[in-house]
């Protein structure tokens, strides 16, 4: 009896978070932590996947929890995926935690010391640590973060990149013609280089979030053959610098929209912005600040920047997915205008 009993309520459970999820959309907020990281990924079930925390301190915990908590509507966070080691990516966790419970942990690996913040990395570390209770699951390229089949539609999150080490290509892929003429930059031997990549997939919607990738590890991952695909919104790798977004990557993946996780004086540099205009189909492209170091025509339109001055309200950018995962709007802040793209599969 008590079985049977157990059995019809995990029946009524699943019928009632099918039924919840009918009509709703797969929201991505991209938090303001100037010049750091903070993407919300919502799903049409709510389940909730943050990728990196921001800076350490009360700021970005505080508007991450602001959109998490009074945006989406969440209690908790499902899902922290760490993209690598470095203070703007995770030296927000211990202060979150505190708003927003973390139920599951996912990262490269912990190292047992790092070159690039030994001033920092010791007590963030172990409050990373402590908020985790030391059970993080280590992803390796090739691993499925999230497989769920909602509104008959899969959505997977993919791990295509970590610890430095690609997906394979696959043996009857063909040669990537975006991949001719390498032109590799100094070997990265910060953690950068050693960042979590990975693609979300919803219906025919794809994304593509890599962290702070760098230039050569980028370039393995479209050669000889392309192990990314084709990509409707690309979070511009590393804030939009320089020393990453690799145009063989860009030109191969084709996004049709582009949003920099910048700061006002970090990240969405000219030469990023330029190579991104120039991708065949590339319908627009977004900016968290205004670069207040560029020139004003090295910045996109103010209508597609979020926060134009470096004291902001600190504006959140908001992707919203239609359930048939055929369309998607992109706006700016709660009070923005909602501009819609078609999927490139739809």
């Amino acid at each position: 009896m008590i079985k049977r009993c157990l059995l019809i309520l995990a029946i009524v459970c699943a019928i009632g978070t099918r039924a919840n999820a009918q009509g709703r959309t797969l929201d991505i907020y991209f938090v303001d932590t100037e010049g750091g990281a903070a993407t919300l990924i919502v799903t049409p079930t709510n389940e909730s996947i943050l990728i990196d925390t921001g800076n350490p301190g009360t700021r970005d915990a505080n508007r991450i929890a602001k959109v998490a908590k009074g945006v989406a509507h969440l209690t908790t966070i499902d899902h922290l995926i760490t993209t690598h080691w470095h203070l703007d990516h995770y030296g927000g966790v211990e202060e979150l935690n505190k708003i927003l419970p973390i139920r599951h942990f996912y990262d490269r690996g912990i190292p047992a010391k790092t070159l690039d913040d030994p001033e920092h990395f010791p007590a963030l570390i172990a409050a990373y640590r402590k908020a985790s209770k030391s059970a993080s699951k280590t992803v390796k390229a090739g691993d499925t973060l999230l497989s769920r089949s909602i509104n008959g539609k899969g959505l997977t999150l993919k791990c295509l990149v970590a610890s430095g080490k690609t997906i394979p290509d696959n043996s009857d892929a063909k040669e990537n013609p975006f991949a001719q003429g390498e032109n590799p930059m100094a070997i990265d031997t910060s953690d950068n280089a050693q960042s979590l990549g990975v693609v979300l997939q919803y219906g025919g919607f794809r994304f593509l979030d890599m962290g702070d990738l760098t230039w050569n590890v980028e370039y393995k991952l479209i050669s000889p053959t392309d192990k990314v695909g084709h990509i409707d919104v690309y979070q511009a790798t590393h804030h939009g610098l320089e020393i990453s977004n690799n145009p063989a990557l860009i030109n191969t993946v084709q996004p049709r929209v582009a949003i920099f996780n910048n700061g006002p004086h970090k990240g969405a540099h000219p030469s990023v912005v330029a190579t991104l205009r120039k991708v065949p189909g590339i319908e627009a492209i977004y900016q968290q600040h205004r670069n207040l170091d560029s020139k004003p025509e090295d910045n996109v339109p103010s209508e597609y920047i979020a926060n134009e001055k470096q004291e902001c309200d600190a504006e959140y950018i908001h992707i919203s997915v239609a359930p048939d995962g055929k369309s998607y709007s992109v706006t700016i802040g709660s009070k923005g205008t909602p501009k819609r793209y078609q999927t490139r599969t739809h």
